[in-house]
């Protein structure tokens, strides 16, 4: 027997809607790639700006202190290395 995927009700194989909350059956699953590969792009972006930076505070004040710049540079390249392994699995 299927359940709904909203109320987790039963529901029969010849039935549209659920009976319980109305919800179609079965209707079809949105993929989560898309999200994925833009928070993959938005990660790399981040990384790319948090390199230069992290160049650019060698040489000037202007930016932040290299330490704290550094640190997010790390933090953003495991950030970006998960994301690229997560949608790489599917």
């Amino acid at each position: 027997m299927q359940r709904c995927k909203q109320c987790e009700s039963p529901v029969a194989k010849t039935d549209v809607n659920c009976v319980n909350c109305g919800d179609l059956v079965n209707s079809p699953v949105k993929s989560k790639t898309n999200f994925r590969q833009h928070f993959g792009k938005i990660v790399t972006g981040l990384f790319i700006l948090s390199a230069a930076l992290t160049v650019v505070a060698l040489f000037t004040n202007y930016v932040g202190s290299f330490i704290t710049l550094l640190a997010t540079t790390i933090a953003l390249l495991m950030v970006k290395k998960s994301a690229d392994e997560m949608s790489s699995q599917q």
